[in-house]
Order: C-alpha cells, then sequence, then structure tokens
C-alpha cells in the first residue's frame, strides 16, 4: 500500500492539535512526494526530497511524542498499580518476563536449566528497572530530537499559511478562479479577496500557536528524558523513587492536555516565550 501521512488516534489535547499541525502540511507532502524516476533527477528534485523525508520525520515525531507520553504514564501507573511501588519487585519480574521471551546467559540459569530466581545482582537487574523501560537505550526520535530540530516544520506550517489552494490553482492556470462560500443567508456566494485575505490571517495566527505548542513540547520532551536517562544511567535507579515518578506522570499528563504550565520545567524554564518563534 502507498503510504499516506497518517493522523494520531487519540482525542487528547495534544493529538488534536498535532493532528491540525499533519493537515496543515499534507499539502507540502503531497507536493514533493516523488512519483516517478524522473521525480528524483536534478537540483530542484534533490531539495523536494529532502523536504519530503523531513516530513515524514516531522510525521514521525509527532506520532512517537504522543506514543511516549502516553507509554510513560502507562508504565508508571503498572509500577505503582501491580508492584507496589517497588523497584525491585519491578525489575525482577521484568528480568523474569524478558528471559523467557528471549533467553540470556549462563549466568542467569541453574544447572538444571531453570531461570535463577535467587542471589540477583543488581548488575543484572540495572536493564530491567522501571526507569530502563522510561529511557529507550537507542537511537530514537524522541529523545534525540531537539528543540531546534522542529523550526523547519514551525516555518513550513507558517508558510502554508500564507498561500491558499486558490493562489496556487490561479498561478498554475493562469486563470481567475472563483471559489464560493457558505453566506450567512445560507446561500452560496463567491469568496472575495477580503475573504481571502481574512482567512490567511486567521491560517497564520493559528500556525504561529501551533508552533508555539510545538517547540514548547520539544523543550519539555528534551528535558524530560534528560531527567529520565540521568536516573537510568546512575545508582539511584535502585531506589523506588516514588515522588520523581509521580512527578513525571504528571509531566506527561500536563503535555498531552496542553495544561504546560503545570510541567515543573515550564514553571523554571524562561526561555518558553513567543520570543522563540
Amino acid at each position: 500500500m502507498e503510504h499516506m501521512i497518517q493522523h494520531i488516534e487519540s482525542e487528547q489535547p495534544l493529538a488534536i492539535v498535532f493532528n491540525k499541525v499533519i493537515s496543515k502540511i499534507t499539502t507540502l507532502w503531497i507536493m514533493t512526494r516523488p512519483r516517478i524516476f524522473d521525480d528524483i533527477k536534478g537540483e530542484e528534485a534533490a531539495f523536494k526530497m529532502m523536504t519530503y523525508y523531513q516530513i515524514l520525520l516531522w510525521e514521525k515525531w509527532l506520532h512517537k511524542v504522543m506514543q511516549r507520553l502516553q507509554e510513560w504514564t502507562t508504565t508508571i501507573d503498572e509500577y505503582f498499580d501491580e508492584f507496589n511501588g517497588s523497584w525491585e519487585y519491578y525489575a525482577l519480574s521484568k528480568r523474569l518476563d524478558f528471559l523467557n521471551e528471549f533467553g540470556g546467559d549462563d549466568e542467569d540459569y541453574n544447572p538444571d536449566g531453570s531461570i535463577k530466581t535467587t542471589d540477583i545482582t543488581r548488575e543484572q537487574l540495572k536493564y530491567h528497572t522501571v526507569f530502563s523501560d522510561l529511557y529507550h537505550d537507542c537511537v530514537d526520535i524522541v529523545q534525540d530530537t531537539k528543540p531546534t530540530d522542529l523550526y523547519p516544520l514551525i516555518n513550513a506550517m507558517e508558510a502554508n499559511s500564507r498561500v491558499s489552494i486558490i493562489d496556487i490553482l490561479q498561478k498554475v492556470s493562469g486563470k481567475e478562479i472563483t471559489a464560493y462560500t457558505m453566506g450567512d443567508d445560507g446561500h452560496l456566494r463567491p469568496v472575495t479577496f477580503a475573504d481571502r485575505e481574512l482567512h490567511k490571517v486567521s491560517e497564520m495566527v493559528e500556525a504561529h500557536d501551533y508552533g508555539l505548542v510545538i517547540y514548547t513540547t520539544a523543550l519539555l520532551m528534551e528535558q524530560l528524558t534528560k531527567g529520565i536517562e540521568t536516573i537510568a544511567k546512575s545508582n539511584t535507579v535502585f531506589l523506588d523513587n516514588h515522588d520523581l515518578l509521580h512527578a513525571i506522570q504528571c509531566d506527561a499528563e500536563a503535555i498531552l492536555a496542553l495544561n504546560f504550565e503545570d510541567a515543573r520545567h515550564f514553571k523554571s524554564n524562561k526561555t518558553i516565550s513567543n520570543d522563540k518563534l
């Protein structure tokens, strides 16, 4: 099946905004995607290809951010509800699940071939802690994306808001295009120049607001993942960390609900402002 840019299946406020962002870049995706071999030849084609693959990465980031935030809240719920907030109980259980599914080294087994369940060292548990599950120790688009990496997406949305489909059709055809809209009386009427300009202003304001959501989300995700990584790679991972995990869960829920002011890093970070965009 031909790849189509996908919307996020979620009713969370963040997902609703992200889906509107996806809608705003869909036209650019259609205009830049290659269809035949000639579409990848020449300098102009190279620029279009770079833009096309950027769009695919933007789409992936939007989807993965939603997925990661939901994973965090679900994992922390499981940690407290099923494992009583015990780091060791959680890690021992996850280790068993891992060995049953993937197998392990000789040190993981008794002479009779059964999995060892006693005298388990911290070294054997460090990759099975709750923080190891919250942090992905690999190349990862959520963890490896900086807020500035999303500037091209924000710029593309704002550029898209300044050009209408009617403008594009008129430029391609060289003819005046008449579009229609529903008037207050319930009847169709021609779209005027003033209508189009007012629509562009509205689109530009909306694109700017969505850009702030993208930038703020990226900044908060960067700071959250750095904090999680620090714990995952330190001896603090061998503590129950109740307060910290509750705080991470609250941060994730605040981002999903677009209540950025409730996130810890939003309160302490002075760089989140309209001046960044």
